[in-house]
């Protein structure tokens, strides 16, 4: 039965020829200002930069008239670090007005300033923080360069203001990644910022494709009974095709394109948004070829995911779902 239903499945996407993207995730910087114990950011080879102008322009002229459904204003960097954040943001909120925004940010520079002016002109749709840790010691020993009093201050006076100026939007989100260093803290992180923000995460952890460090621990996922076998291959009878490929593009800060936003390092190039368009890339040679081995499971041909245990998740919340 399980075979028949994954077989159906592959066969969807198949036939499933999505012209455009659903979700763009564009590189505002590949910089970042912290070091963080789970992240391959800080070790990462890819130049630090700033998107420029001409090339942000370029996507968002490609995304005019499109089914596009939501820009993540980020990917590898924090985008705050980018000097012209809020100027970019602009841009992207003019010529896309009904695309959802969404910023994820250490907020170690969201400055009270730009905190006023996201909500004042209503710039994003969602702002998600991320702050592993309800305390000072845990947090800085995982958010490394980052001052936790300076964050928490940061993130508490853009939900103040934001209350007092009585908006919806956006909607903001705290996040913390259940792993080892903040297993005794999940509960009492969720207990405090639930009557602050809108919502809180509780996001697991990956190991980017293998290459950091195992930071799970055995009770890390609801569904357990079935974790270990997942866990043992990403090659058995239960296993899907990865969704990334068929919903999310990922454009990095000089305009070249990855397969997942997984691939920090740009190692699976698909396309160069500089030497063609986004649609031209998402229906290419390159993308398909690479769907084929997802549809077959033959990660073990694709550096950035035979090691990658986000797979492993996707397929373990399908398993949950079948097994009801």
């Amino acid at each position: 039965m399980m075979k028949i239903l994954r077989r159906l499945l592959f066969n969807i996407l198949r036939k499933h020829k999505e012209t455009f993207p659903k979700i763009l995730s564009v590189e505002f910087t590949s910089a970042c200002n912290a070091k963080c114990i789970m992240c391959p950011q800080p070790e990462m080879d890819r130049k630090k930069e700033n998107m420029s102008n001409e090339i942000l322009e370029k996507v968002i002229n490609d995304c005019v008239g499109k089914p596009l459904k939501k820009i993540n204003l980020f990917w590898m960097g924090d985008s705050t670090l980018d000097k012209h954040m809020i100027e970019k943001i602009r841009v992207v909120r003019k010529k896309l007005p009904r695309v959802k925004l969404y910023l994820s940010t250490n907020a170690q520079l969201l400055t009270h300033e730009r905190s006023r002016k996201i909500i004042d002109e209503n710039l994003l749709d969602v702002i998600n923080f991320d702050i592993d840790g309800i305390n000072k010691n845990t947090f800085e020993g995982i958010r490394v360069n980052l001052d936790f009093d300076v964050v928490t201050d940061n993130v508490k006076y853009f939900l103040n203001y934001k209350k007092t100026c009585g908006k919806k939007m956006p909607e903001t989100r705290v996040t913390i990644i259940d792993m080892r260093p903040t297993k005794d803290e999940v509960e009492g992180f969720v207990k405090y910022w639930s009557g602050l923000a809108d919502k809180v995460d509780i996001n697991h952890y990956n190991t980017w494709g293998g290459t950091q460090d195992e930071l799970n621990y055995d009770d890390n996922h609801q569904d357990t009974k079935h974790q270990g076998k997942l866990r043992e291959s990403t090659q058995t009878s239960f296993d899907f095709a990865c969704t990334h490929p068929w919903e999310e593009m990922v454009i990095g800060a000089d305009g070249r394109v990855g397969l997942c936003c997984l691939d920090h390092e740009l190692n699976e190039e698909v396309g160069d948004v500089k030497k063609n368009t986004i649609q031209e890339i998402w229906q290419g040679k390159a993308i398909n070829e690479y769907r084929e081995k997802q549809l077959n499971l033959d990660y073990a041909s694709i550096g950035s995911c035979k090691d990658c245990n986000a797979h492993t998740y996707q397929s373990s919340k399908l398993w949950a779902k079948l097994q009801r």
